[in-house]
């Protein structure tokens, strides 16, 4: 029997995955959920969901859920389906702090629930194509930024597109931070809308990680470099060139390019699989609390060099 899953929240990511689950087979949209009562009307169209203007009243409708309602409100919504002994599928960031986080994964853990955290980018093919090739990285740099949109402004640039960074570079670098510093901006909202930050590991692996979504362009890239190979991945098309030293003294330089980048449906796929009674997900409950953790360490760094440089 199809799934039943059901969608709340139906923002710019919200409707993503809506699209991608109704394309699935063994999925049945069951409610859509939104306080915005004419969009959800209109979507429910395309679906033949139930839809609801509270998330609780969905609950008893489906066998797990896709959230992707404001930051703020993961902790309390993902609390209501856990408890429930639904699945949960949950848009980054995880929820707006650690202890909202680490209740919820407590829940999924003792309930024996699926609890995926949408962080992407670890679907993109790219990234993949790169993983196997990847043993000790001494340096890593990343860059996500992208012209201003309006969307997302409930959180600040850290949580909105850095911390997709900070999740792909602590599944590479297994030890303990050792120090973090960091410096942002505000410029078309009251929070961080740029932020760079420098991240160093107790093995010795540095990672610098820029974040802005006041940029004039679009680019989200991550290189990945070791004692004898650079790894260069350009996240946004799907394309991998690998430098790889040989016994002869150069160097091997190839290139990939993905025939298809949708790291959304293979996300969802991987959750779907997994209430199914597949593998648990790559990206789980304790991935995004990892990711969250860093993300405050960085907002805090900047937060008390802007009150230092106030005061003086």
């Amino acid at each position: 029997m199809p799934l039943k899953i059901a969608v709340i929240g139906l923002g710019h990511m919200g409707r993503i995955h809506l699209n991608k689950l109704n394309t699935f087979d063994d999925v049945v949209i069951s409610a859509i959920v939104d306080t915005d009562s004419t969009a959800a009307a209109e979507l429910s169209k395309l679906t033949g969901a139930e839809v609801y203007g509270d998330y609780h009243d969905a609950i008893a409708s489906c066998n797990g859920a896709v959230i992707a309602t404001p930051t703020e409100t993961h902790g309390s919504v993902g609390k209501a389906f856990l408890d429930a002994g639904k699945h949960v599928f949950m848009e980054k960031p995880i929820t707006a702090n650690p202890a909202e986080a680490e209740e919820l994964v407590d829940i999924a853990k003792k309930n024996k629930l699926i609890f995926q955290i949408g962080h992407l980018e670890r679907f993109n093919p790219a990234f993949l194509q790169a993983l196997p090739l990847i043993q000790k990285p001494i340096l890593i740099e990343a860059t996500r930024i992208s012209p201003f949109t309006g969307r997302s402004t409930d959180v600040d640039v850290v949580l909105d597109l850095m911390i997709h960074d900070l999740d792909l570079v602590l599944s590479l670098v297994r030890s303990e931070i050792r120090d973090v510093s960091a410096q942002g901006v505000c410029f078309m909202t009251d929070k961080l809308d740029a932020a760079a930050a420098r991240i160093e590991f107790t093995d010795g692996c540095a990672a610098t990680v820029t974040a802005s979504r006041i940029s004039p362009k679009k680019e989200r890239s991550i290189t990945i470099y070791e004692e004898d190979k650079s790894l260069s991945i350009d996240l946004l098309q799907g394309k991998l060139i690998s430098i790889i030293k040989n016994n002869h003294g150069t160097a091997d330089t190839k290139e990939y390019a993905a025939t298809r980048i949708d790291p959304v449906a293979d996300e969802l796929r991987e959750f779907v699989n997994a209430m199914a009674g597949g593998k648990p997900p790559v990206v789980q409950g304790i991935d995004g609390i990892k990711a969250l953790l860093l993300a405050v360490r960085i907002k805090e760094f900047i937060k008390d060099k802007q009150r230092a440089s106030k005061i003086q």
